[in-house]
């Protein structure tokens, strides 16, 4: 080790001696010339081999969205995607006086898909079976199969399963028992064979094909033996990168898997060695996309289980058996309001009147407090207009109102006209809250079905009505599949509390597709004064963090209109991640506008906000007795159950997702938002009571 070192000190040495040496002249960059060799064993590996004159080092834009650098300008790049691909190359070299040369070259890779990981997957490198992911919520789906039909297109929108929705029923059950069979042989062929066990889940639209009667998806013997071919592509353009492997696969003969629409060519969306997910276009009907979900095991469950834990040992416990504020020990609180990334309208506080154990038990108090609890504004007529006069009506808000996303701490809906006189006399309008404490950008979106024609009209008038003069009226347009693509233009109201049309000039936009307007009102600023609600949230992060475990929270919820407790779990290093890489295990979650409803979820990447892992179950007494709340957390899987009955098995946990390391608790109850909905007028307080709660391992 020590003839190492000094081995390495000497060549330093040599090198500081050659850098302080003024007689170096590498001379001027020039004459760069590069030779590539591609790998002919279907590696994939493609040598890189420049000389240039004058060099110092050299980088690389491989062509696939990879970059590389090399000092002596010699790399080796490993290309991945199955099939014959050409790949433009841009070869950089910096030369030492700070000049550059750039030279592009073309090269062609033949990757056999027996060699791509997608294909190991599938097959597990010979052979492998799946199964219908049946105990997961959402193993068959259903959503828009493009853009332009109903806002967002790349989830299931329109209908999600529910875990063992099919199983146990006559008409449906013969889907729980299909076994896929993908096998690859030494030339990297791959066949296909799906064991229907003599019956075919058909959905009704395609009935004919077997002669059946029955008016809904229904099982008809069906024959499916045989080995179909399996052919592996890139897909590219309906279905965002992130929701996607970017390849999809087609079988020869008819070949389909389970659940039949007619179509032999799926896109997949996920894959590991536990779960398959695609996405396939039904046949009959072009704009419809079904989802399906495979695991790598049999499902297991379904009607009403018991749950077998294999967690006994208490580890950790809070009986709320003495009075006062919670124990410091074992929990911290969130403060402050800002809508907590859902919209939501309570401001979080330590007060004893929104968090106090007395009697035996927690008690978190969601309350009125009588104030405003922000500013409104309101907006109508989001109106195209073109350099000669023409216009188009993006929204007048006089139909079905949008959906509205609201952020930062805003809440948007559609209202009767508060002011019908001056320039706006319509019967409804569009209201933007910006509570107390919101962030200075509260804002909100809705999404459009077409495209914003921005070549034929520059520029866009809102009639908008302000408490104040000068409040900056923010207009954003966004492509709703990349939001990376967006434009951004600024106006300033001139009158108080009084209807007044804002224009905002688009004619430097870039030409992107933009279906998303989103609206700020008084960007850069925050009102001040009290929150029209307050509430709690308590955590134990940093007091009682942990991987696997039985968690059991016993208590009783509030009813009100607008309320939305929870009982959950965030992922330890969500300051380094952030959400959703973190995790989050929701163990209950209730909404006062669908009372006796409980939900329970997981949020992770590729399954999170609107595409969760979501189950439900009906409590009819959530609301007025207590019941117990667990979740079941193993290395293996995540289940939920309610009183010692099983919700759902939500997940085939792996080490592919964040659950298998250090997660924290979470009470509390927000005050509407994206889940808790409108908040009943009338409201004054209410409040979830929890009896304990215990962590198991």
């Amino acid at each position: 080790m020590k003839n190492l070192m000094y081995m390495f000190v000497a060549l330093l040495m040599v090198f500081v001696s050659c850098e302080d040496d003024d007689s170096f002249d590498p001379g001027p960059l020039s004459n760069l010339a590069v030779t590539s060799q591609v790998s002919d064993d279907g590696s994939g590996i493609v040598t890189f081999k420049p000389t240039a004159t004058g060099a110092k080092s050299y980088t690389y834009d491989f062509g696939d969205g990879t970059t590389g650098e090399s000092l002596t300008g010699y790399i080796s790049k490993t290309y991945s995607t199955t099939g014959e691909n050409t790949y433009t190359v841009t070869v950089t070299v910096i030369g030492f006086d700070g000049s550059t040369l750039t030279e592009t070259l073309q090269v062609t890779v033949d990757v056999p898909a027996m060699n791509s990981d997608l294909v190991n997957l599938i097959t597990d490198g010979s052979s492998k079976t799946w199964f219908l992911a049946a105990s997961q919520p959402g193993h068959l789906g259903l959503g828009p199969a493009r853009e332009g039909i109903d806002g967002d297109w790349w989830y299931p929108k329109w209908y999600s399963a529910q875990a063992f929705e099919k199983c146990g029923s006559e008409i449906s059950d013969c889907f729980c028992d299909d076994e896929l069979t993908f096998t690859v042989n030494s030339s990297g062929e791959v066949t296909y064979v799906l064991d229907n066990k003599g019956q075919t889940f058909f959905n009704v639209g395609h009935k004919a094909v077997v002669g059946g009667t029955a008016d809904e998806d229904y099982c008809y013997d069906f024959d499916t033996s045989g080995e179909k071919e399996v052919t592996f592509s890139a897909v590219e353009g309906n279905v965002p990168e992130a929701e996607t492997t970017g390849m999809q696969m087609e079988f020869s003969d008819g070949g389909f898997m389970s659940y039949y629409v007619g179509s032999s060519t799926y896109e997949i969306l996920s894959l590991s060695e536990d779960l398959l997910y695609v996405r396939t276009y039904d046949s009959m009907n072009p704009d419809l996309a079904w989802y399906i979900r495979f695991t790598a095991a049999p499902s297991t469950g379904g009607e009403e289980e018991s749950l077998e834990t294999i967690y006994t040992n208490l580890v950790w416990s809070d009986e709320f058996d003495t009075d006062g504020a919670p124990d410091p020990a074992n929990w911290t609180f969130d403060l402050g309001a800002g809508g907590w990334g859902n919209g939501e309208a309570q401001e979080y506080t330590d007060s004893p009147e929104n968090v106090i154990v007395e009697d035996g038990v927690l008690k978190i108090t969601a309350r009125g407090t009588g104030s405003g609890g922000g500013v409104q504004y309101y907006y109508d007529d989001v109106t195209l207009v073109a350099a000669g006069g023409s216009t188009s009506v993006v929204q007048d808000f006089e139909g079905a109102a949008p959906v509205f996303t609201d952020f930062g701490g805003a809440a948007t809906a559609v209202i009767e006209n508060p002011d019908a006189s001056g320039e706006n006399t319509s019967v409804t309008v569009a209201e933007s809250t910006k509570n107390n404490g919101a962030e200075v950008w509260a804002g909100s979106f809705f999404d459009v079905d077409a495209a914003l024609d921005l070549s034929t009209y520059t520029s866009m008038e809102i009639k908008t009505w302000s408490p104040a003069v000068g409040a900056v009226v923010r207009l954003k347009l966004e492509n709703q599949a990349n939001a990376q693509e967006f434009y951004e233009v600024d106006a300033t109201t001139s009158v108080v509390e009084s209807w007044e049309t804002l224009s905002f000039d688009l004619s430097a936009a870039p030409a992107f597709t933009y279906d998303r307007v989103v609206l700020f009102f008084d960007f850069g600023e925050s009102p001040t004064g009290g929150a029209a609600y307050t509430s709690a949230r308590i955590k134990s992060e940093n007091l009682f963090e942990f991987t696997y475990g039985r968690v059991e929270i016993r208590a009783k919820l509030p009813s009100a209109g607008g309320t939305w407790p929870a009982l959950w779990a965030l992922g330890a290093n969500f300051d380094e991640v952030g959400w959703p890489v973190c995790g989050e295990i929701d163990i209950m979650e209730h909404v006062g506008n669908n009372n006796n409803t409980i939900s329970s979820a997981l949020h992770y990447p590729g399954n999170f906000g609107g595409t969760a892992v979501v189950g439900a179950t009906s409590v009819p007494t959530a609301t007025t007795e207590f019941h117990n709340y667990t979740v079941e957390w193993t290395p293996d899987s995540i289940k939920f159950v309610v009183d010692g009955e099983m919700v759902h098995n939500s997940l085939v946990n792996s080490d592919t997702t964040p659950f298998n390391s250090d997660f924290f608790l979470i009470m509390n109850i927000a005050m509407g938002g994206t889940l808790g909905g409108a908040i009943d007028p009338a409201f004054t307080e209410d409040t979830m009571e929890v009896d304990y709660v215990r962590v198991y391992q």
